[in-house]
């Protein structure tokens, strides 16, 4: 894929090849190797030219689980941009599609290394608001 020459996100698709292996080095990837690597839903896709950056935004109008907003459902960051920076770019873009609203998020503090799990997002304004059933941490911020 030729892709411009830029510092920033730019759209992709949930097809792209290269974010799709990205997205296999994610731990919530429930298909390793498919090439769709987000659910149903209005999406929004970004990546850097570089191919190292992977951030996708899902808004679904009914969820199972009540939450409602726009739900970062993948990031993975292997750039050496500051992830807290990456997540304030990816949000203006969901404002710029859908409006000023809620972002929420799930942290899986078992398969993360870290001892401060979603510190990227904390970092970036979020707050933690709960624990899922299943033990993962939610955060949520409003976008405007």
């Amino acid at each position: 894929m030729m892709l411009p020459f830029t510092t920033g996100l730019m759209q992709t698709n949930h097809f792209d090849c290269e974010m799709s292996e990205l997205a296999d080095r994610h731990y919530s990837r429930q298909s390793y190797g498919a090439r769709q690597f987000m659910p149903n839903g209005s999406k929004i896709v970004l990546r850097n030219s570089q191919g190292t950056i992977l951030f996708g935004w899902c808004f679904e109008k009914f969820r199972i689980d009540n939450q409602r907003g726009y739900n970062c459902t993948i990031f993975r960051n292997e750039s050496p941009r500051l992830s807290s920076e990456v997540i304030l770019e990816a949000e203006q873009f969901a404002v710029d599609r859908w409006g000023p609203g809620r972002a929420f998020t799930f942290i899986d503090p078992k398969k993360v290394k870290s001892s401060n799990p979603g510190c990227c997002f904390k970092l970036a304004g979020w707050k933690q608001t709960g624990v899922s059933k299943s033990g993962k941490i939610i955060l949520e911020k409003y976008l405007v």
